[in-house]
This record gives structure tokens, sequence and C-alpha cells, in this order.
């Protein structure tokens, strides 16, 4: 019987590992299978080949295009920089370092120290690795590719966009590029702040190599600390919320406290995507633990417990939640935070009540919304009031601050009215170009609006004045103006000066309905020949 039983059990043990083999194998056999080739670059444009090709052979003039092209081809001139190179890399390393510029070998290490003294990284960012290349004899190797190579470089930093940023990033890191790495270091440095993002993104890279490098950079400028780079961001709205969407794709730990300071901040974009950063933080599964360690406490000794070594982002967020919510809602949420000595050996850990940070953040969102909402409700009537009083220019004034602040404001069509009165009173004191402004605005607030295409005609009716009192032709805005109100008696006339003469306007309206029908005559008779030749 048991000779039986031990029997089933094999039998039941050896079809069990049967498929946890096939399994194995499987995976080994998926793991083994080679990669699927990245996809070929896409060809570069013909014209910055053309110009590329002539900075290769000498043209210095062709530079100054280069760089007018770069903003339109920065996708170009990465694929440039990552093409296989006539000159191996060896060849141009040499030449390279025949006049002292920093190389690095080809793991992308340098011979020499990384830290140097002031006096060194000032001496090494003033050579000019352009005008050394230009130096050279036509036949030093690679001296062609290398001048290219370079001015496309400085092409791309030109741009001061944040894409080309990553683009110049990349190049560092290619194989056929990567010797250009202490020049891209230079030229990322120069375009701050745009190249914060790439930066910041990179920083946070499992790369180790590429996570060094990029905070070597930040560190250069003094932009590693994220409140730092939000600050070198201010006045763009577009970079601040490039940098934010960094630090949500990566969660970045250090930026949680400056994320938490955009929640509330002016510009809707700029909210929205700080909130959205916010979510990332809180949402989604908790990150691992930090590390633990025996801290070295002053004179030498080690804790006796280890300690983490920092808070994760998810810990952080709830500190920063717990905070404002105690301050702004009257909590009483404890924010516990680990200790760095032994001041809690022997007693019993206090356990701090969890929240739910997504209730939290919600509460605190709403607090917020409420606290803008009561203060452009606040300013919205103020802003009326000045209008009713007859104050329309303090009441533009108003309006203009609280729209730049909530373009969606719920009283757009009130807000509406006031602009067409603004427009009116400029229209009359001839200021043309501010009362065209005044008109699309009040159009753009109530495009449906029962004085939407009045105001549209005003304004095409003050844009023509405008370009008329810069000697330029504004007959196309005043015929716009009487196509969308045939009635605007200014248009009508400033059309007819605009002609090139004082005729009435039936005038030129039986001039155009007489060219029709000679154009009628002429393909009726056109007509009728045709078809006394086809007979």
């Amino acid at each position: 019987m048991r000779a039986a039983l031990l029997l089933v059990i094999v039998a039941v043990t050896t079809a069990s590992a049967a498929p946890r083999k096939a399994e194995s194998k499987k995976d080994e056999a998926a793991e083994k299978k080679p990669a699927e080739p990245p996809a070929p670059p896409k060809p570069i444009d013909p014209a910055l080949q053309g110009v590329l090709d002539r900075i290769a052979k000498g043209d210095k003039a062709a530079i100054a295009e280069l760089d007018k092209l770069a903003p339109s081809h920065v996708e170009d001139l990465g694929t440039f920089l990552g093409r296989a190179h006539t000159t191996p890399a060896d060849e141009r390393r040499k030449t390279l370092e025949g006049f002292g510029a920093q190389v690095p070998d080809e793991k992308g290490r340098f011979v020499t120290p990384q830290r140097k003294s002031a006096k060194e990284e000032k001496a090494l960012d003033s050579l000019d690795w352009l005008a050394e290349l230009q130096k050279l004899d036509a036949s030093a190797p690679g001296a062609g590719e290398l001048i290219a190579d370079v001015a496309a470089l400085r092409a791309l930093a030109s741009t001061k966009e944040i894409k080309a940023a990553q683009v110049l990033f990349d190049a560092a890191f290619k194989d056929e590029s990567m010797i250009y790495r202490d020049e891209v270091g230079r030229l990322l440095r120069g375009m701050e702040p745009y190249c914060i993002p790439a930066l910041m993104k990179e920083g946070q890279s499992r790369n180790y190599d590429r996570k060094r490098y990029s905070n070597y950079q930040l560190e250069r400028v003094d932009r590693q600390e994220p409140g730092k780079a939000l600050a070198a961001a201010a006045g763009s709205e577009e970079l601040t919320v490039a940098i934010l969407e960094t630090w949500r794709a990566t969660k970045h730990r250090e930026a949680v406290h400056a994320v938490w300071g955009k929640v509330n901040a002016d510009s809707p974009r700029v909210r929205a995507k700080a909130r959205e950063a916010w979510r990332a933080y809180i949402e989604g599964p908790p990150p691992p633990p930090a590390p633990m360690k025996k801290l070295q406490l002053p004179g030498g000794k080690l804790t006796k417990k280890e300690k983490p070594l920092w808070l994760t982002y998810r810990e952080l967020a709830d500190n920063e939640l717990r905070k404002w919510s105690n301050e702004l809602l009257g909590t009483d949420y404890p924010i516990v935070d680990p200790t760095l000595d032994d001041s809690d050996e022997g007693k019993t850990p206090k356990k701090v009540q969890k929240i739910d940070q997504l209730a939290v953040t919600k509460e605190l969102f709403e607090f917020f919304d409420k606290q803008r909402a009561d203060a452009e409700a606040k300013q919205w009537a103020e802003a009326d009031g000045k209008y009713k009083s007859g104050d329309v220019a303090g009441s533009i004034m108003l309006l203009d601050r609280l729209l730049a602040a909530n373009p969606d404001h719920g009283s757009r069509a009130q807000m509406a009215q006031v602009y067409l009165a603004y427009g009116k009173q400029l229209e009359k004191s001839s200021k043309w170009p501010e009362a065209a402004a005044a008109y699309s605005k009040a159009q753009g607030l109530a495009p449906q609006g029962p004085d939407a295409n009045d105001a549209l005609a005003a304004y095409h009716y003050t844009l023509g004045k405008s370009l008329e009192a810069q000697g330029k032709d504004g007959g196309p805005d005043f015929r716009k103006a009487m196509a969308l109100k045939p009635d605007y008696a200014p248009a009508k006339e400033a059309a007819v000066r605009a002609s090139g003469g004082s005729r009435p306007t039936w005038m030129l309206y039986a001039a155009t309905i007489a060219a029709i029908l000679a154009a009628g005559v002429f393909g009726a008779g056109m007509a009728l020949r045709k078809r006394r030749a086809s007979s």
C-alpha cells in the first residue's frame, strides 16, 4: 500500500514538474531571442544635408545658414550626429586631443579626473573647439566631419529649445558622437534654463553614466535643487510645465515639495500639470522602502539600530499633506519623522494614524479652488462696478489681470460687453491698434454672442485703419468688415478711398457685376465657337 502511494506521489510530482520545466525552457528561449533591430533613421532633409556638406568642406558662411535651419530640424541634426562616420572615432579623437580638447575614451571615461580647479574649468570652458578645428589642415583625420559635427551641436544649442537639449544629451552617449561629450556638456550648460527638463529626467535614469553626467551639469549651473530649477523657469509657462512633467514621469523624490508649491499656481496650465504630477506621487503602488543602515553619530559611534537613509516620495507627500491640512483645514494629523540618533531607544514606537492621501488631496484642492473662485468673484464685481460707473479703462485693467489668471472665467459674455465699449472709446480717439485689440477680445470672449458679428466687423475696420496709418493697404480688411456688416458706413467709405478714388459704393458693386456679366458672355461665345468648329 505504501509503495502504491509513493508511486502516485512521484507520478503527480513528475507531471507537475514537466510543465514548469517546459515553461523554463520557453523563458530561456525568449531571453536568447535576439532583440528586434531599431527602426532605421529617417532620411535627413536634403536642404539641411547640403548645408552640412558645405560646412564640412570649409564654407564658414554656411554655419550661419545652419543656425537658421536648426529650430525646424532638431531631429534631423540628431540623426546627422549619430550617422556612420567615414573617419573612425579613434582617429577623430586624436585630432581633437591635438589642440587640448578633453575627450573620453571608447567607454566614455575621461583620462584626467573630472573634478578640476575653478581655473582649470574656466580654461577648458573658454576653449573654442570650432575655431581650433578651422585652423587645422584639411588633411587632418576627420577634419571636415569634426567641423560639421561641432557646428551641428552648436546649432542645436542655439535654438534654446527644450527638445534640442534632449537631442544634445543623447549625442553625448551615441557611439559615433560620444567623443564630443565635453563639448556637449558645455553647450547644455549654455542652454540653461532650457536644458533643465532633459537634465532632470536623465538625473533620475537607472543608467549610472547618464545619471552622473546629468547631475554634474546641473551642479555646474546650480540647478540640481528642484526649487532652484523652478525659479530658473519663472516667466516661462512652457518650461515650467515641461519640468513638472519630467517630475511626474520620474517621480523625482526631492521634487515633492516643489511640486506641491505649484498646485495652486496662478497659471491654469501650470496648476493642472502640478496637480497631475502630485497625483503621480500618491497614486499607484508605493515605492520600495528606503535602505536601512546604522548611522554615524558625533564621536564616530554608530546608532544601535538601523535607520532609513531617507523618506520615500510617498512618505514625503504624506507629510506635506498632513502639514497643509493641519494649517488650512484645522486638522490635527501628527507628523513623525524617523530619528537620526538613539533617542528613541527603549521607547515603544508611536503608531501614526494613516490618512487617506487621495481624500486629503481632494479636500485641499477644493479649498484652493474655492479661495480662488471667491477672489475672482470679488475682482469681477470690482471691474463691473467700474464699468457701470463710467470708468471703462479702469475696468479693462482689472479684467486683463483676471483673464490672464483664468481665461475660462464664467462671466466671459458680460466681459465681452466691456471690451466692446472700450473698443468704441478707442475708435473715437483714433487709437486704431488699441481699438482693434479691444474688439478682438470682445469677439473672442463671446464668439456666439449677440454682438459677436459687430465686434468682428469693427475689428477688421480698425485693423484696416491701423494699417492705413502705417502707409499700408487696409482695403482687404475694410472689405471684410463690409462683408460681415453690409450697412457699416465707415467701412464702406474707407473701402472706396482704399480703392483709389471717391466713387460711390454702388459704382464698386456695379463694376463687379459688369465684370461677372462680361465673363459670362465671353464664356458663352467660346462655347459657341467650339460647337461650330466641331460641326
